[in-house]
């Protein structure tokens, strides 16, 4: 734990020298036990609005819940994140996690102060379901590995068996 936190403390002090995001790397566990809620469903809506009090753009995404794996049961629920296209203004934060209506997701959820979520670690808390997999597209962060206490610039795709993954985060869960 402890070194977490050092981990975490070095990568706020020096986020601002770096060119991406930077988030600390999580691996599955992680990913469960930091989050509230971890659901597969359907992306239902994604829209962009104009918070006129903090002057920023939030894309707001509302997920059909299918198979509830963590946290409270629901039918759906709503991710709120950072940034967004509105007209002409385009926010976009490196690494943020980008939904397209339609399309079928796990993602790992952190329960927000509104009642919305935002995503644990970033793109590494979104799971694509595609042809029976679950993947996972890692690009456009940075992320601080404490078992190396190295800053890392991953590439990587993850592919998982579906009922194989979701196997993985019950037991996790329990």
């Amino acid at each position: 734990m402890r070194k977490l936190i050092y981990g975490s403390l070095f990568v706020l002090l020096f986020a601002g020298t770096l060119s991406a995001t930077t988030v600390i790397r999580l691996d599955l566990p992680q990913l469960v036990e930091q989050s509230d809620s971890i659901v597969q469903g359907r992306v239902e809506n994604v829209n962009v609005m104009w918070d006129s009090e903090r002057s920023l753009a939030f894309t707001y995404v509302t997920v059909s819940v299918a198979d509830p794996m963590k946290g409270d049961r629901r039918r759906t629920l709503t991710i709120r994140q950072l940034g967004g296209k509105i007209g002409a203004l385009n926010v976009n934060v490196a690494g943020m996690p980008k939904f397209t209506r339609g399309e079928e997701v796990i993602v790992f959820l952190k329960t927000q102060g509104d009642g919305t979520y935002q995503v644990v670690g970033l793109n590494q808390g979104k799971y694509e379901i595609s042809n029976d997999f679950a993947v996972s597209n890692v690009s456009g962060i940075d992320v601080y590995n404490p078992k190396t206490g190295r800053i890392e610039t991953p590439a990587f795709v993850d592919r998982a068996p579906i009922e194989s993954f979701k196997a993985k985060i019950r037991e996790l869960v329990k």
